[in-house]
């Protein structure tokens, strides 16, 4: 695990964008409020998704600005206590179940998702969405596989409020960016699939991008490490071979698919899809 004890307030990583989205805004102040519902158990889990990304690398100087509606915890099953119950806390902070397992739904709706790796999960059949975790509610947690890395590449950050009115600030664990970066890639290879075998498509051009924005705001130095510590995890480095494989075939090409979603998602900025495919190749003969 690399943790370096370093704090980023969430509002520094994010100082250079002129305007922060309101969706923005809220979406910050509802995962304040599930890290608060959760109490002690913030020791267990892990920032991931949109939010995390933006936290390492602000706006990235890109057209379209950061913005996001959700926030995602990861759950590390090891590090969980018996108490408080999950369900129970996550109630208790005012938040309601949602449609589907480990989806809690907050203030204005803004969702949260509670996410635990498949190996973790008590479940055996891979078709299986909600997790069982002794002494915690059925389906508290989804099942998602990819985010296997973020359980030992994170670190710990100060997290705060984007509204100036709202003085709260937890520390939490934050995905490091090969981590981020790995599990995009892994959702984006798993909803290509999907589209190519002709099942209703539920790839979202913002992963793409979201991808672009790690290559872009993260060294190559960073992500060297972060890859070499997935590589000695059992767990971690078969995901991380498979996110590397689809970013070979996806990503080094503008007619690929990661360049082509990456062009549709940054508002018509031809410079973009050429980056990625440059970014792409220098991170593949970093990392291998």
């Amino acid at each position: 695990m690399r943790s370096r004890g370093e704090t980023l307030r969430g509002h520094e990583a994010l100082s250079s964008m002129t305007a922060i989205a309101p969706e923005y805004v809220l979406a910050r102040s509802v995962l304040l409020d599930a890290l608060h519902a959760l109490g002690t158990q913030r020791n267990a889990v892990i920032l991931v998704g949109a939010q995390a990304i933006y936290l390492h690398t602000g706006d990235a100087e890109l057209a379209a600005a950061p913005m996001t509606t959700d926030a995602g915890l990861t759950i590390d099953v090891e590090r969980l206590a018996a108490a408080p119950e999950l369900a129970t806390a996550m109630r208790a902070g005012g938040f309601e179940p949602g449609d589907q397992p480990g989806s809690w739904k907050g203030r204005s709706g803004v969702l949260v998702d509670l996410m635990i790796v498949p190996h973790q999960s008590g479940r055996s059949s891979p078709s299986a969405r909600g997790a069982r975790i002794p002494s915690h509610a059925a389906n508290v947690a989804r099942i998602t596989a990819g985010l296997e890395p973020v359980l030992i590449d994170h670190e710990g950050h100060e997290i705060g409020a984007l509204d100036q009115n709202d003085q709260r600030t937890f520390v939490v664990q934050v995905a490091g960016p090969a981590a981020l970066l790995v599990a995009k890639l892994i959702k984006l290879a798993e909803r290509c699939a999907e589209e190519d075998a002709g099942r209703k498509s539920r790839v979202d051009v913002k992963d793409a991008l979201d991808v672009f924005r790690l290559l872009r705001g993260v060294d190559l130095e960073t992500f060297a490490s972060g890859f070499g510590c997935h590589a000695g995890d059992a767990y971690a480095w078969p995901v991380a071979e498979r996110a590397l494989a689809f970013l070979r075939v996806a990503g080094q090409s503008e007619e690929g698919r990661l360049a082509r979603l990456v062009a549709a998602a940054s508002g018509g900025d031809r410079t973009i899809p050429a980056s990625l495919v440059v970014l792409a190749q220098q991170l593949l003969g970093a990392v291998g």
